[in-house]
């Protein structure tokens, strides 16, 4: 290569104990010392994976290689060809100018990790040798075109390697890299060394390649543009920097020659390693995809984002093989009526119903290979937002724990699903009264007449500015504003409108006139509240009730709750209520229904553990008894029914009904240490599957079949642990504008998980009302 920087050739003598080629690479070696280089572009965690090249074939235009030096024995595959004297032999000129500029490009990327010298960064890949320039380094249009022509022709070949610059292309030779790139090649060529604004030729040109060139510069590793350089100018989006400042190489004076060398072009053999680690695993992506991977990839250096002096900026090969985008989990598609008439050449005639216990049943999801750019369905894993259900299948099913995902290339990583999850209830915590604190309540009474009254409260959570107590367990969104109307009419008839607001008439199953009901709230378990109820506050809720302080009482009430924030929690409840009530005691029943639209019991829609429709039957039983003047002893149970449709992008199916229960039991007071406080002290068990089971089909890869496959088990839906919290609230005014708030919660098993430990949380806080009000 023409202006290559070289500053000195070493001679190294052959150790006595010389490891045999084909070793896997040493970090702790003299090898990986002499390469700096390779810690910069972070291959490391690539080796760990056992990802070393293998399956995929470099096309080498350079000087040629000396397929007989050390680290090059057994790397050189046959069908290479010396365009420059028209023979078979690729052989790297010993009387040249560069000192072995193709053997040096040939073992940055597949040399021997054999103890001495360098080893490559794709030590399992192989080389195509194709000599393009003479013992001068210089080169020509047609010689170039030659080369490309001969590399593309060759289908093992993934990557040609074009290791020279600064010679022009006619509009007729450039076709040739038209031609290659039309057969899925993808094309790599270094900037040039003059330190100039814009690429040389033929690099400069890759930008008509539709994605599938890159051209590559050199970094000094500390983030800048090496000075000798040519930069990105014009060409920024095709653009990728890897260190290229005194490289250790391989050399062609001898079997065991090695200098010392700067220049672009031992930064783009860099990028071409890096690709063929990319495909070998991941060999169905093309071309373009494998780009646009190390450009996405690619750490910024330089000026900030895409510039002109690094372009997308500096080669990370662990970037570049980690997922990228939105995480989905392939799911198994229905097979057609003819499916079992129908199978590829050579391959014997199956069929599986998938109905017993531990099946396993393969898919053409992904039929190019280990990670392969699968097509095929899949579903969001960020999605996984689960209710009490999602998260006991979670725990109950070992296959999740290494279940195959696709990145947004398609390419298949193993991961642990509860490593995604979130619990849509977590349970009981301080962090719901910190909530509340960051929420302003106004009321207002806007009818008021002897028969009839209207009153209004509004939500709204305090400027950020202005909060004392900003959450940090979360990121959520802030919440909307909430309001709720109320009317009261003389007959005891009450009404009730609520916008992203709970209703108080009946949420807790109680009336709303009773000490016991206006004290409830002070818990924080869903078990106190109505867990059915939609599972979230965001939407529309209405009541209209009948409710005397003694007699018989009833009601109905309906939510249609919608919270797209959160992954699309969506769903309709009504029910029934009825109720008598007596001087000191109360009690109740609910009937109710809530369906949810490609939700399960709370968790999220259009995820890998959604249901496409579910229904929900459910009944409350209620009752509080009222004594000693101040003190009131409240019940409540709820027993739920669920049925659940497929989603046709799940790992589930075949719901059975799903049973569920909840209940709790409360001691509440008031004036109890001076006028005006509340304590309360609660025990109770927050909703959970007491029977159910579903087909959970986790998809892995098989690699005998070369093609992803399910493994189909019957998973129960009852968690192995049952969770018990025990509550404590108490709450004091001091003044019409200060309050003293406390409140703990102890929980054995959380989230009925009978690993988990027990979870304690308490807080105590002073909230001060500033302002007119």
């Amino acid at each position: 290569m023409k202006h290559l920087f070289i500053s000195r050739i070493i001679g190294v003598l052959l150790a006595l104990g010389v490891t045999a080629a084909g070793a896997s690479p040493d970090v702790e070696s003299g090898e990986y010392l002499n390469q700096p280089y390779l810690a910069g572009i972070k291959v490391v965690p690539a080796w760990n994976a056992g990802l070393l090249g293998a399956g995929v074939v470099v096309a080498d235009l350079d000087s040629g290689i000396r397929s007989t030096h050390i680290d090059l024995v057994g790397k050189i595959v046959p069908g290479g060809y010396d365009f420059v004297n028209d023979d078979n032999d690729p052989f790297d000129d010993e009387a040249s100018t560069t000192q072995g500029h193709g053997t040096a490009s040939a073992g940055i990327i597949v040399g021997n990790w054999n103890g001495v010298g360098v080893g490559g960064i794709a030590p399992s890949a192989r080389v195509l040798p194709v000599k393009i320039t003479d013992d001068k380094n210089e080169t020509t249009g047609t010689l170039i075109s030659q080369g490309v022509d001969h590399a593309a022709a060759n289908p093992s070949v993934r990557i040609i390697l074009l290791e020279t610059v600064g010679t022009s292309t006619s509009t007729e030779e450039f076709d040739s890299f038209q031609s290659a790139v039309a057969k899925g090649k993808l094309v790599i060529a270094p900037a040039g060394n003059r330190g100039e604004a814009s690429p040389f030729s033929p690099a400069s040109s890759f930008d008509a390649l539709g994605g599938a060139g890159l051209i590559v510069g050199s970094h000094d590793g500390a983030g800048n543009r090496s000075f000798f350089s040519n930069g990105a100018q014009g060409h920024e989006t095709n653009f990728i920097t890897a260190p290229g400042e005194n490289i250790l190489a391989a050399g062609n004076l001898s079997d065991d020659a090695y200098f010392r060398v700067t220049g672009t072009s031992m930064a783009a053999p860099q990028v071409a390693a890096a690709a063929a680690l990319i495909w070998s695993h991941s060999p169905g992506l093309t071309a373009t995809q494998v780009a646009q991977i190390l450009k996405t990839t690619a750490t910024d250096i330089g000026p900030a984002g895409i510039d002109s002096q690094t372009g997308v900026g500096a080669l990370n090969i662990e970037a570049a093989l980690a997922p990228i985008g939105i995480i989905t989990a392939p799911v198994e598609e229905e097979e057609s009526d003819d499916s079992d008439a129908s199978t590829e050449d050579g391959d014997e005639s199956t069929s599986d119903d998938g109905e017993s216990s531990g099946d396993s049943t393969d898919t053409d999801s992904s039929g190019s290979g280990s990670g392969g750019s699968g097509g095929g369905a899949g579903v969001a894993l960020a999605a996984l937002v689960v209710g009490g259900v999602g998260y006991a299948l979670i725990g109950n099913s070992s296959d999740l724990d290494e279940t195959l995902v696709l990145d947004e290339f398609g390419r298949t990583y193993e991961l642990d699903l509860e490593t995604r999850v979130s619990v849509r209830n977590p349970g009981p915590s301080a962090k719901s009264v910190v909530q509340e604190l960051d929420t302003e309540e106004v009321g207002e009474t806007l009818i008021e007449r002897s028969d009839f009254r209207v009153s209004t409260v509004y939500w709204a959570d305090r400027p950020q500015a202005l909060s004392s107590f900003d959450d940090p367990l979360t990121d959520e969104q802030s919440r909307p504003v909430r309001m709720r109307i109320q009317t009261t009419h003389e007959s005891n008839l009450y009404t009730a409108f609520g916008l992203n607001q709970s209703l108080a008439l009946f949420d807790h199953g109680l009336s709303a006139q009773s000490t016991a009901g206006q004290l409830v709230g002070g818990f924080r378990s869903d078990a106190f509240s109505n867990p059915f109820f939609g599972f979230t506050a965001e939407g529309y809720h209405g009541a209209i009730a009948y409710a005397p302080k003694r007699g018989l009482q009833s009601g109905v009430s309906f939510a249609s709750v919608d919270d797209g924030n959160r992954y699309g929690l969506q769903s309709d409840t009504s029910s029934v209520h009825l109720g008598l009530a007596g001087k000191a005691f109360g009690v109740g029943a609910t009937l109710g229904l809530m369906e949810e639209e490609g939700n399960l019991l709370g968790g999220a829609s259009g995820g890998a553990l959604s249901a496409s429709h579910a229904q929900t039957f459910f009944t409350v039983l209620r009752g509080h008894l009222d004594f000693a003047k101040h003190w009131s002893l409240i019940g409540k149970y709820t027993h739920g029914l669920t049925f659940a449709d497929d989603y046709e992008k799940s790992l589930l199916s075949n719901f059975s009904q799903i049973e569920s229960n909840s209940w709790g039991m409360g001691l509440t007071g008031r004036h109890v240490f001076s006028r005006g406080d509340q304590l309360g002290f609660g025990v109770s068990q927050p909703l959970r599957t007491i029977d159910g089971d579903v087909e959970v089909s986790t998809p892995y890869w098989d690699p005998t079949r070369a093609k992803i496959g399910f493994n189909s088990t019957r998973t129960s839906l009852v968690p192995n642990g049952l969770e018990t919290s025990l509550e404590l609230f108490y709450r004091k005014p001091l003044g019409k504008r200060a309050q003293f708030i406390t409140y703990m919660v102890l929980r054995e098993e959380p989230l009925h998980r009978k690993e988990s430990g027990p979870q304690a949380s308490v807080i105590g806080v002073m909230r001060w009302r500033f302002g007119s009000r």
